[in-house]
């Protein structure tokens, strides 16, 4: 709707009114408990404004905002802006969004008023919030952590009960919080003290949330309405476990890994030197070939703090005792907190070809 404003015809600067039209809207708007009126102010000029001339708009509470012709100044006002982005228009947002509020339209020339409109604003209209009466289907969550970008995410993934109907809810959103903290507003429709909120995707049929505190649990809160109803849920989290130490299963030296009948590693500390050989016991006199190593590696398959141990024997081999040559390293200077020792055997005889691998973690003090 327009206002007609009424020019100044006591100002010697302000001689007509240079606006064609104007026009003010005003939009609710809730953000939690918190409810704002948003003003917004079109207007079409008689003529395009040069690049000296300036549109801005000022507000104030009716009885106090008022133009002075004999100072061509604006009192009264609690803020101003100006049209800067050249789009026919100035928005303004007001907190009590049931108050009514004065707006003085101008257009300056070197930064005097040569025209003005007074408007008075209506307080905008709530939107009707319709029933607590629908209850929404049952929601599940699931979290991982998962690497993005090179940081570290807790993935947070909530669904409906599988073979819900979501076709007659218009609005769909889920909010997170910390569980303490974050609740519904007094209607149950909105929440308050979130920390983000996110919509429904139909594609991947999930709320989603990324969040980098990994140890974190959260209160996620889903709030649906349909033409005529409303509800929500909430479920709590618990963060995923983290990931399994590399170390996980290390024992401490000494120690043999495997069975020295057959097939071992022999583990020993001494001071910061930390040994190891590979052994096997040869109980016949057929084989034909034999191999073993011992070998060092990282967790992460790295390459470990000593270098490859091998022997390798053809026919005869003699029954007894065989293994490879020790390997020592100085645990003060190895970093990680444990190191993966692994041993290989080959055997050959006339009644076929057999082999044996064993791997064990050794706490590195």
């Amino acid at each position: 709707m327009s206002f007609p404003g009424t020019p100044s015809s006591d100002s010697a600067e302000v001689t007509q009114d240079k606006f064609q039209s104007v026009q003010l809207t005003t939009f609710y708007r809730k953000d939690g408990n918190f409810q704002f009126q948003d003003i917004l102010i079109e207007y079409k000029l008689k003529i395009t404004k040069n690049e000296f001339e300036t549109v801005e708009a000022y507000i104030g509470n009716p009885n106090e905002i008022s133009y002075n012709s004999q100072t061509n100044q604006i009192s009264g006002h609690f803020n101003q802006k100006e049209d800067l982005f050249q789009t026919n228009s100035v928005v303004f947002t007001y907190s009590d969004f049931t108050k009514k509020l004065k707006i003085i339209l101008t257009l300056k020339k070197d930064g005097k008023i040569i025209s003005f409109r007074e408007l008075i604003t209506t307080p905008p209209n709530p939107p009707v919030i319709p029933p607590n009466t629908i209850t929404l289907p049952i929601i599940s969550y699931e979290t991982k952590r998962s690497l993005i970008g090179g940081t570290e995410y807790q993935v947070i993934r909530v669904k409906f009960q599988a073979g819900s109907d979501l076709t007659a809810f218009k609005r769909l959103d889920a909010y997170i919080g910390r569980p303490s903290i974050i609740s519904l507003a007094p209607d149950n429709y909105n929440v308050i003290n979130y920390i983000s909120a996110t919509f429904y995707d139909t594609s991947s049929q999930n709320f989603l949330f990324l969040t980098p505190e990994l140890n974190s649990a959260y209160k996620i809160i889903v709030v649906g309405s349909t033409a005529d109803a409303k509800g929500n849920r909430s479920i709590d989290t618990v963060p995923p476990p983290p990931p399994a130490s590399p170390c996980a299963g290390s024992v401490n030296a000494p120690v043999t890994i495997g069975n020295c009948t057959n097939h071992c590693l022999v583990v020993d500390l001494v001071g910061n030197q930390m040994g190891y050989i590979a052994k096997t016991t040869i109980g016949t006199t057929t084989e034909e070939y034999l191999y073993l190593d011992s070998s060092s590696s990282t967790t992460s398959g790295g390459n470990g703090p000593a270098n490859l141990s091998w022997m390798e024997q053809f026919s005869p081999i003699g029954m007894g005792e065989y293994q490879t040559d020790q390997r020592t390293f100085d645990v003060t200077a190895y970093s990680d907190a444990c190191v993966v020792l692994s041993s290989y055997l080959v055997q050959d005889d006339p009644t076929g070809f057999r082999d044996n691998y064993i791997t064990g973690k050794v706490i590195v003090p």
